[in-house]
């Protein structure tokens, strides 16, 4: 009896400090992302799958079973992947599938509370994967890539805005305020085809090498994997959802101090606010200089001789 009462206690304070780990945050953990292969995949869905899930290691788990995947994908039935989610704590997935109506899928998606956000599916036209480049120095453990963004559409169309959002916040780890130059070792880039409407996923490894300054010179392989990504459907975050997902804790934000500004060239302006101020008591009581007092008394009696030219003469007749 007593053996499963201390089991049933352990079992309760795991389960308390489980809970406990998925309350919110005020800085939030590194979100983890699941990488679920469909009821029907190809080949190269699946090295999409594995390439992807190795980038986001050890932050990455993946669903290979087939019997655990229903036939539907995400945008018919949400809740396998809700499930999933809420089974590991898991706030990110790529989901594979394939077939005749959709080849070569791949959605992306991220969840809040356990619910799905929103979600892009993108068909794979092309694919070099990681095996094809040249070997190179793995990542170090818990390095940040750098990313590029490159194309006018990714400010102007919407879905190009979203997609690459979505694929930041997918691999940009831990958020933090400094990172040592050393744990820069590799550079995502999104570009848009010409005359596409294609995303260009290209990774690039940085080499730094001697160049007789403290400043490394910088040149960059690629390393893969290489993904032509063409944009199918979409699914939105609800306008309540989206704003409760992007509501700032009090802790984070800043305050706002008074009569401080920044302007077009983000140099802090402040501003100075001053009374009324009554300059001729100041004058008042502080005592002039001596030359000052000299040139005074001066200017007085300049002024007492000009105020007599100025008075008219009177004449005096004689009386004969």
């Amino acid at each position: 009896k007593k053996s499963i009462e201390m089991s049933t206690t352990k079992k309760k304070a795991r389960v308390v400090r489980e809970l406990k780990n998925r309350e919110p945050k005020v800085n939030e953990k590194v979100k983890v992302g699941m990488f679920i292969r469909g009821h029907k995949t190809s080949q190269l869905v699946n090295d999409v799958l594995s390439d992807f899930a190795s980038l986001k290691n050890p932050h990455a788990l993946r669903y290979n079973k087939k019997t655990s995947n229903r036939q539907q994908g995400p945008f018919e039935d949400q809740t396998s992947v809700e499930f999933f989610s809420q089974k590991a704590d898991a706030s990110l997935f790529m989901y594979g599938s394939h077939s005749k109506k959709r080849p070569q899928n791949i959605v992306i998606g991220r969840l809040f509370n356990y619910h799905i956000l929103d979600m892009l599916e993108f068909g794979v036209t092309k694919f070099k994967p990681l095996e094809s480049f040249p070997a190179m120095q793995q990542n170090l453990f818990g390095s940040k890539p750098c990313f590029a963004v490159i194309g006018a559409e990714f400010q102007s169309n919407h879905k190009f805005k979203i997609a690459a959002n979505m694929i930041i916040d997918f691999f940009r780890g831990k958020v933090v305020n400094a990172i040592n130059l050393a744990g820069l070792d590799h550079v995502i880039t999104l570009s848009v085809g010409e005359g596409t409407d294609k995303i260009l996923f290209r990774r690039y490894g940085i080499e730094m090498k001697k160049s007789g300054t403290r400043v490394p010179k910088v040149k960059l392989v690629e390393v893969g994997p290489a993904v032509d990504f063409e944009i199918r459907r979409q699914h939105l975050a609800a306008p309540e959802l989206e704003k409760e997902a992007l509501r700032v804790p009090p802790e984070l934000k800043t305050k706002k101090v008074k009569n401080i500004s920044m302007n077009a060239m983000h140099d802090k302006m402040g501003t100075v606010h001053v009374h009324a101020q009554n300059v001729e008591k100041v004058l008042s009581l502080t005592t002039p200089a001596k030359a000052l007092r000299h040139s005074g008394g001066k200017r007085k009696r300049e002024d007492k001789t000009k105020s007599e030219e100025d008075r008219p003469v009177q004449k005096k007749h004689r009386e004969g």
